[in-house]
């Protein structure tokens, strides 16, 4: 593995074991509050932070394996990294599913029966106003690392945006904490303190759901060998290649695929070529093989005539 990419692979690894060292002191706290209140909402809120650390350490350990290559790998693991962003999305979904159920079921029981226990809301004000801070804290920090090395990470992107979600619902649940403590139990909206994890949690599902979504589209993508998404890399690698290229040699297409960190290029030479002087050609590859890995540790460049 050359220098460049050591590095890169480094600054990755190194935003991944801060989130680890985070999201451990957050799963803790969120755990500890969610038993003293029994908060349905406080569950998302503290679960979503432990698959958040979980993720991050199986992100850690395929971040240290997906660049190795094998006889039968000659390419690397690199699909392992969207394979399992594409699974922590999944269980993502799974989990609001479960906590939207629950509460659904809590609220019903209620609104039948009467039947309810009032929210304890004292401890989590404090609570979400730390969880707020960290969690926005750490998801600028995954986006940072992640532009250090031109938005390559998939495991980065999936992490900031799942701890983005994570601070998300903690700032809805914080909010409502504040409204809770001017609601009398007697009141027109007493009914709220028996049943607003319900609506919390309905309106914070509603407003995150498609991040999930969003980061299992990509990821879908990039196994399935889709052609990359992201606009601002395909300029960048769009313009490196037609300066090199053009206008000695005509381009019919320039695809490119993103599997991981892991970047191919893939350009068609016009067929109206007669006569193609080789040894220009490669040392023009060479060039833009030079300039893209500056800033694309995992690169391959291919050109053909079609």
């Amino acid at each position: 593995m050359s220098e460049q990419q050591m590095k890169q692979k480094k600054i990755e690894q190194r935003g991944l074991l801060a989130g680890i060292m985070v999201n451990l002191l957050m799963s803790i706290a969120g755990m500890t509050v969610f038993y003293l209140t029994q908060i349905e909402a406080l569950f998302v809120d503290a679960y979503f932070t432990i698959i958040t650390l979980l993720s991050g350490i199986v992100s850690f350990f395929i971040s240290k394996f997906s660049e190795k290559t094998s006889q039968r790998f000659p390419q690397g693991f690199f699909v392992l990294e969207p394979l399992y962003s594409l699974f922590q999305a999944a269980l993502t979904l799974t989990l609001l599913a479960s906590s939207l159920l629950s509460v659904t079921q809590k609220a019903l029981v209620y609104f039948t029966t009467g039947q309810g226990t009032v929210m304890q809301v004292g401890p989590v004000i404090p609570y979400e106003i730390v969880m707020v801070s960290l969690s926005w804290g750490l998801s600028w920090y995954y986006s940072k690392q992640n532009r250090l090395i031109n938005h390559t990470s998939t495991m980065l992107s999936a992490e900031s945006k799942s701890t983005l979600i994570d601070g998300i619902m903690s700032a809805g649940i914080g909010v409502v904490a504040c409204v809770l403590l001017f609601i009398k139990e007697h009141s027109s909206l007493g009914f709220l303190l028996y049943t607003g994890d319900f609506f919390v949690t309905l309106t914070l599902i509603l407003l995150t759901v498609r991040i999930p979504l969003h980061i299992m589209k990509n990821c879908f993508i990039e196994i399935s060998g889709g052609t990359l998404t992201n606009k601002n890399l395909q300029q960048t690698i769009n313009a490196c290649v037609q300066t090199h290229l053009l206008p000695n040699f005509p381009i019919k297409q320039c695809l490119i695929y993103k599997t991981g960190m892991s970047l191919r290029v893939h350009v068609q030479l016009s067929s109206q070529l007669h006569t193609i002087n080789n040894e220009s050609l490669q040392h023009q590859k060479k060039l833009i093989l030079k300039e893209l890995s500056a800033h694309f540790a995992f690169i391959k460049l291919e050109i053909c005539v079609a």
